[in-house]
């Protein structure tokens, strides 16, 4: 696996079957490939399923196949968003690996402190136990469960006969939800193994600079990569919201119900996304804090000597001989930009714009409820009597 070394997601059981089948050198955009295979396998047999019982089309109170918001939220949308998402996450995990490896972050004498730590992830990634165990898990509600459960309370749904499962139901519990389980098992095992890295990674003996433009002591890249894993929110902010929409439209729950669940949801997953990145903060704490100490030295020296040459013996110096034919005023006013700078260096390796981005990826599938819960001219209303 030397060719993925320095790749998250190209590797393990699942990559090893791709390859051995022909599928990674034979077709272009692979990804596109896998998402419309696993939307025609866990999809098409329930619409047949469902249209040959009479269960396809929405007819109230029962909960038809079509009416089933979180269902189809969770075949047509989440499932097609964790497959299209691994290739561009991949090209960015691929950039901060590479990033790690510099010298300038990382040098030379404990590079081979952070080479055991990168073989330890290619070897968590290439192991064909996780991806085993994901599978197993993966399957294991469908193999433990015999009692079958509705969606909702006291509503008949398309899954159901009574208290047994239709032909449907069964292709459902044993095929389509399960895929979608695997799917985001992989991606969560990939999340641990990135959490992980960023646990050993100051044990690795990095070199920190304060005073890097990037206000995160060189480190700003880690939170561009740690975006990437907002996927996760939006695939279980697709099911969410599809939830909601089951109950607003077959129990008659209001958004007022629900807004506790709503609001917790984007804070929780939000914050698990910052989460791994609070493992970096004591390393960055203190090079931020070694690093103000060096600097008030240094600024301390640049401030007695400025005062020294301008302030003390002014009436012996001659007329011509002015502040502004000199470097030092502008030599210290650039030293002050950089220990602005560094006084300003953030602990975390996230800027705003790195929150916003893990946050919009949760809000965003919540739409469609707040949409259906107020019409359109509702909601402009109360903006403009906000702005107003």
């Amino acid at each position: 696996m030397t060719r993925h070394s320095e790749s998250l997601m190209r590797g393990g059981l699942v990559h090893r079957l791709l390859r051995a089948s022909g599928a990674m050198h034979g077709l272009p955009h692979l990804p596109c490939w896998i998402a419309a295979g696993l939307l025609l396998v866990s999809t098409l047999p329930l619409l047949l399923l469902c249209a040959s019982a009479g269960t396809l089309w929405p007819h109230p109170p029962a909960m038809a196949l079509l009416g089933d918001y979180a269902t189809l939220a969770r075949l047509l949308l989440a499932t097609p968003v964790l497959i299209l998402a691994a290739a561009p996450a991949d090209a960015l995990m691929r950039n901060a690996f590479r990033q790690l490896g510099q010298h300038s972050l990382v040098p030379p004498r404990r590079q081979p402190r952070l080479q055991a730590l990168l073989r330890q992830i290619r070897h968590g990634r290439d192991g064909w136990w996780p991806e085993a165990l994901c599978v197993l898990i993966a399957w294991a509600p469908a193999l433990l469960d015999s009692h079958a459960v509705s969606l909702l309370p006291g509503i008949a749904d398309w899954r159901l006969d009574g208290a047994h499962l239709t032909a449907a139901g069964r292709w459902y519990e044993w095929v389509s939800l399960p895929l979608h389980r695997l799917i985001l098992l992989l991606w969560l095992w990939r999340f641990a193994l990135w959490t992980y890295l960023l646990w050993r990674l100051p044990r690795v003996g990095m070199v920190l600079r304060p005073q890097h433009p990037d206000g995160a002591g060189g480190l700003g890249f880690l939170g561009l990569a740690q975006e990437r894993f907002a996927v996760l929110s939006l695939s279980s902010g697709l099911l969410l919201g599809g939830a909601c929409l089951n109950h607003m439209t077959y129990l008659g729950e209001g958004l007022h119900d629900m807004r506790h669940l709503l609001a917790g949801f984007v804070i929780g997953a939000t914050a698990l996304l910052v989460a791994p990145l609070l493992l970096l903060m004591p390393a960055m704490l203190r090079a931020k804090r070694h690093g103000l100490y060096r600097f008030d030295a240094l600024g301390s020296r640049a401030a007695e000597t400025f005062d020294r040459r301008w302030k003390q013996d002014v009436g012996s110096r001659d007329d011509s001989d002015s502040l502004l034919d000199h470097g030092d005023a502008s030599a210290l006013a650039d030293f002050s930009g950089v220990y602005h700078g560094l006084a300003s260096m953030s602990v975390m390796p996230l800027n705003r714009w790195n929150l916003v981005w893990m946050t919009i990826p949760a809000m965003l599938p919540l739409c469609p409820v707040f949409l259906v819960a107020m019409s359109v001219d509702e909601l402009a209303s109360k903006l403009l009597g906000i702005l107003a």
